[in-house]
């Protein structure tokens, strides 16, 4: 009996350590400061005016379109002040979410949008991952941008360019299922 309960002990960790290796977290900012700077292929900014349009839920740029539904998604792209296009519609401010969609024509060295997020080197990059939606791969990574918000770029690969998404949220946990639904949205042209 002892011999199964130390092997069972044993896959346990083993699996633990897979988990954990497969999340590629990265380590927290030293400084508080909100930062725009980009290390090389780092792209962190901040009130992305995208050039898109929108029209009866239909939210559209170069070469795409996606539905936001108008009562889920409130139309910010007028408002100069407003850092993304889209603001989430949320009954209380604790779980707020913005973003932007937008076409890249930066080559990155010729680098996918997996390469571009999975190898970015910027110490102020928290967090990695991936959004696989029903029209594309999403890699995103993202960033503090004050002591209540974070940032996240989107990346994937579209036409020899990408398509990129701009989000700000004071809960990513919490919204991600909605940025999800809108991205999976996107249809190209």
């Amino acid at each position: 009996m002892k011999k199964y309960r130390i092997t069972a002990v044993m896959v346990a960790s083993l699996m633990l350590f897979t988990m954990g290796s497969c999340m590629e977290k990265k380590a927290a900012p030293n400084s508080s400061e909100s930062s725009t700077e980009a290390a090389s292929d780092v792209i962190m900014t901040e009130n992305v005016r995208s050039g898109a349009k929108y029209e009866n839920g239909t939210y559209s740029g170069e070469g795409f379109s996606l539905y936001a539904d108008p009562n889920i998604w409130k139309w910010n792209g007028d408002n100069s002040e407003a850092a993304c296009d889209l603001q989430l519609i949320v009954d209380k401010e604790i779980n707020t979410c913005g973003i932007s969609v937008y076409v890249s024509d930066d080559d990155h060295g010729g680098k996918s949008a997996q390469d571009i997020v999975m190898n970015a080197d910027n110490k102020d990059i928290v967090f990695t991952g991936a959004a696989a939606t029903s029209a594309m791969t999403f890699y995103y990574y993202e960033w503090a941008i004050d002591d209540n918000t974070h940032g996240r770029t989107y990346f994937a690969d579209f036409n020899g360019k990408y398509l990129c998404a701009y989000a700000e949220s004071t809960n990513f946990g919490y919204v991600e299922s909605k940025i999800s639904e809108l991205l999976g949205s996107i249809k190209t042209s």
